[in-house]
């Protein structure tokens, strides 16, 4: 294989990683039919298009070129993907025993790879052992090895921030609302100002956080302004994430505002989003947040 067609071999894999399209990968770089003719080796690509996708895609320039550079860059690929799957199946007992044998290897030199170590180590320890101080620990370390200032995050980054804020919520011996919400909001000034996201979910899940953590500190208006986002960023990126939960906490806070038409109309809402979603682990809170409305307001005679 040339060089021309492996560069373009890796662009198509690391594209179809991230799960990117085409269009997306090329907005604001090149057309679309420019990129299709580097995917199949067909057209050499100009070394500013390179570079520009390759800081898209997340890579040093080197990946395209330099083959013990690309190997590492693709083993480490690999540790992250299979890392992201444990974590989606709450096999936490594995991701442990991947983060010791990863711990081990030669690629623990390099920032970026040892940062997402930590940052599933600190898994571990809050899921696993429960050792949330540590925990929070181990999350402040992994911020402090790439950002280039606090103001500037990846979305590794911002994701790690996300998992800090959720300490302070979900744990009561460190639990704080107002670091939290600081935190969820830095997140949110920080995704706000990257130039391309891979992953268009990110945002929702920071607006459904800053909702719940409104939520918890009875503050409703709030809550409601954050979920209201959330929607309509779930409308623009055509994504059912986090499009149930959404409409649910829209519910409980106009709910709390005794607003209760316009509650109900979310929790319904809330409800056909869980069964399109097979997401039935949230059908009872829904059901019984329905149910008291009806009970209390004889809500289907008004």
């Amino acid at each position: 294989m040339d060089t021309r067609e492996e560069i373009g071999k890796r662009i198509y894999e690391l594209r179809r990683y991230f799960k990117i399209t085409q269009k997306e990968l090329c907005e604001g770089i090149c057309t679309q039919a420019y990129i299709s003719k580097i995917e199949n080796g067909s057209l050499a690509i100009a070394a500013d298009i390179l570079f520009q996708i390759a800081e898209r895609l997340g890579v040093d320039i080197n990946y395209f070129y330099d083959s013990t550079y690309n190997s590492r860059v693709d083993y480490a690929l690999e540790v992250e993907l299979e890392a992201r799957e444990l974590v989606k199946n709450d096999d936490y007992e594995m991701l442990r025993e991947l983060i010791k044998r990863e711990e081990r290897t030669p690629l623990m030199n390099n920032n970026k790879f040892k940062q997402f170590i930590l940052w599933h180590k600190s898994l571990c320890k809050r899921f696993l052992d429960e050792n949330h101080y540590e925990a929070l620990e181990l999350l402040e370390e992994a911020l402090k090895l790439c950002n280039t200032s606090t103001k500037s995050y990846s979305e590794r980054e911002i994701q790690i921030l996300i998992n800090k804020a959720n300490l302070f919520i979900d744990i009561s011996e460190i639990r704080s609302f107002e670091k939290a919400i600081v935190i969820y909001k830095d997140a949110k000034v920080a995704i706000e100002s990257l130039p391309y996201i891979h992953d268009n979910d990110l945002l929702t899940l920071i607006l459904y956080n800053l909702a719940r953590a409104y939520t918890l500190e009875h503050k409703p208006e709030e809550a409601i302004k954050y979920a209201e986002e959330g929607i309509i960023n779930c409308q623009k990126t055509n994504s059912l994430f986090g499009f149930g939960q959404l409409h649910f906490i829209l519910g409980v806070n106009h709910k709390e505002l005794k607003k209760y038409s316009i509650a109900l109309e979310h929790l319904e809402k809330a409800k056909v989003i869980s069964n399109l979603s097979n997401n039935f682990g949230s059908m009872p809170i829904i059901e019984k947040n329905i149910k008291k409305i009806r009970d209390l307001f004889n809500y289907e005679k008004v």
